[in-house]
């Protein structure tokens, strides 16, 4: 038995079970789930901001995004506010009620999604985000994350000191993303605003197929945080990270393509394909399809590049280059259909 027999063979399963996923996903109309927690601001001008921000974010899932309105739960620092996503005060007992009603409702393949914007504390297992009463602690978190078994889940901390809520969140098929490195990077979080301007603003959408990837929204904040403190010429006093892999070896610049950010790369907050094809071709189905095809071709990419390691690098190089030329033939379509040279 040959190595490229046993390396199609492989590729074969791998490939018939993500089709067989897709297909799935798309007739269960797979959703997104998200619980968005501001936290205690401590002084009226962080408290409106925090508000801001959670009400920005919660606003633009819905109408942009088109997550259903039941999907998003923002919780803040009153105890009633004048929102149709707000559902009170984000108490740790109110959040860990929310996230056992997701896990009741989520579906395998679904996706929940857990964002904390305000201030944080503490050193590895001590990590907290600062609440209204009892804070919440990167085990609580690690504890409702450890329930969702057949969903993809995504932790983004936007608070201060963030970053050693990492290490111990990281796990493979989970994206973890902090404002900064360490429990030390303590001073205001810039990188928040700008994560949730990612997607209020149409700023981060690089490859402008009409969605915003965890990855996009990434490394726009990333990027923007650190022209903010170029142009005041003042030192970088955080420092965002990034871990979808499981090793724990975050890193503050993932590409997308080997290592970190592969699975970001490929987590949007809508449901898989159909939204982000839509948005993408202006509402015209046809178009809409070729570019849910694309969609595809480029989770195959992906695949195969995690599958690097174990196949032969003649397997791997020919079975690369099937799937990169049927990509291309794919955007050629879709120039055409769209007039574009």
């Amino acid at each position: 038995m040959s190595d490229r027999g046993a390396g199609r063979r492989l590729l074969s399963s791998v490939f018939a079970a993500l089709v067989a996923a897709a297909c799935f996903t798309a007739s269960a109309k797979a959703q997104t789930h998200v619980l968005i927690a501001s936290g205690l601001g401590g002084e009226p001008r962080f408290s409106q901001r925090f508000r801001a921000l959670g009400a920005d974010l919660a606003s633009a899932l819905q109408r942009k995004y088109r997550i259903a309105a039941p999907n998003i739960a923002w919780f803040g620092e009153d105890s009633t506010f004048a929102d149709s996503h707000y559902r009170g005060r984000s108490t740790r007992d109110a959040l860990e009620k929310e996230i056992a009603a997701m896990r009741a409702r989520a579906k395998a393949g679904e996706q929940i999604v857990v964002i904390f914007i305000g201030h944080g504390a503490g050193q590895e297992g001590e990590s907290r985000v600062s609440l209204p009463g009892p804070d919440v602690t990167v085990g609580d978190v690690q504890r409702w994350m450890a329930g969702f078994t057949e969903q993809r889940v995504a932790v983004v901390n936007l608070t201060s000191g963030s970053g050693d809520f990492l290490p111990i969140l990281a796990t493979p098929g989970r994206v973890v993303i902090t404002a900064t490195k360490t429990a030390f990077e303590r001073n205001e979080s810039r990188f928040a605003e700008f994560f949730v301007k990612a997607y209020t603003a149409d700023v981060a959408d690089v490859d402008k197929d009409g969605r915003v990837s965890l990855l996009e929204a990434f490394r726009y904040a990333a990027r923007e945080t650190k022209r903010v403190y170029d142009d005041a010429t003042k030192l970088q006093t955080e420092h965002a990270q990034l871990d979808d892999n499981g090793t724990r070896q975050n890193t503050a610049e993932p590409t997308g393509r080997d290592g970190q950010g592969l699975l970001a790369r490929r987590f949007f907050f809508e449901a898989p394909g159909v939204p982000g094809a839509s948005i993408a071709a202006g509402g015209d189905q046809g178009i809409a399809a070729l570019y849910h095809e694309r969609f595809a071709l480029e989770g195959r990419v992906d695949s195969l590049r995690a599958l690097k390691p174990k196949l032969t690098p003649a397997v791997y190089d020919a079975e690369l280059e099937i799937v990169l030329v049927s990509l291309a033939r794919k955007s050629r379509e879709i120039r055409k259909a769209e007039g574009r040279p």
